[in-house]
């Protein structure tokens, strides 16, 4: 007897991801331009990725991790939130890009006020 498959979650992850890559540059104060230029993409390119919904390649996906100082599966978290980010009750947050491509320092951790 053959058991029936669970077929997986209709979720558009990449959606999500992209969302949450939106919330993380805002709550960090940078720009698309910095996650362009660390991904070594131009300004227009970045903002037809996030704002099109333009597929975004394994590889794309894994820069901005890297960018943000985040996995892969935090990008995808659909309970992913701006307190969180932040570092509510002063637990320190989920770091931050602490170099942009340029050189300058822009943050380091964020804490909660």
């Amino acid at each position: 007897m053959q058991l029936p498959v669970a077929s997986a979650p209709d979720v558009d992850y990449q959606s999500i991801a992209v969302r949450n890559m939106q919330m993380m540059l805002s709550v960090r104060g940078l720009k698309q331009v910095d996650l362009a230029n660390y991904m070594g993409k131009n300004r227009q390119n970045m903002n037809r990725m996030i704002k099109t919904g333009m597929s975004w390649s394994f590889n794309d996906m894994a820069k901005a991790a890297q960018f943000f100082g985040v996995s892969i599966d935090t990008l995808m978290r659909t309970d992913l939130s701006q307190a969180e980010l932040l570092g509510s009750n002063n637990k320190g947050g989920l770091p931050v890009a602490d170099s942009i491509s340029d050189g300058r320092l822009r943050r380091g951790w964020m804490l909660a006020a």
